[in-house]
């Protein structure tokens, strides 16, 4: 099973992703996307580098890279069929070029993926962007509407989980309550 831990900047996805990790232990396996779109960019500039070359690197977010999406739609594939363990997969899909070449392609293939989509009121969201200290927020605060929007128009079927005044561990522990109840 693919838990997949959606929404947009500032939502909490990676805090709540942990903390399911933290919760299942060894019973699942953690896939963040951040920390893969920095490999993926890595090898692009290292090649370029050996071949005395530009890099071409296309999107420089999770969302938008196709070398990235390519090589972690591999990755999750391959976690899929050698484990039996849950793998939760923090990863905003608030591109179409995510969605139809990452998500719908792994569904499409029969994977069984429950999407669980956080959200919160927007002006918590600016504020938590905002205070962030490690992220672009010019780039999360421009694109914010836009995501909120694709989110809603592109997942209606996704399990949606309100972030507004919750600790991440409620959060996770609704999570767990849900798929208890599908695994059932």
């Amino acid at each position: 099973m693919i838990i997949w831990i959606d929404g947009t900047y500032g939502v909490g996805k990676t805090t709540v992703a942990k903390q399911l990790k933290k919760k299942w232990g060894s019973e699942t396996e953690l896939l963040e996307a951040d920390e893969y779109i920095n490999e993926t960019i890595k090898k692009i500039v290292d090649e370029a580098i050996a071949s005395d070359t530009m890099p071409y690197i296309a999107g420089n977010t999770p969302q938008s890279n196709m070398n990235f999406l390519k090589d972690f739609k591999i990755i999750i594939e391959e976690k899929y069929e050698v484990t039996n363990k849950r793998l939760i997969v923090d990863m905003a899909l608030t591109e179409i070029v995510c969605k139809e070449n990452l998500f719908d392609l792994l569904r499409k293939e029969g994977k069984n993926i429950v999407h669980f989509i956080l959200t919160a009121h927007e002006k918590i969201l600016r504020e938590r962007i905002k205070q962030d200290k490690e992220r672009m927020k010019e780039l999360a605060l421009d694109e914010l509407e836009a995501n909120i929007q694709f989110l809603k128009d592109s997942y209606p079927d996704g399990i949606w989980i309100q972030t507004d005044n919750s600790y991440a561990d409620d959060i996770a522990e609704e999570i767990i309550e849900i798929i208890k109840l599908m695994e059932d």
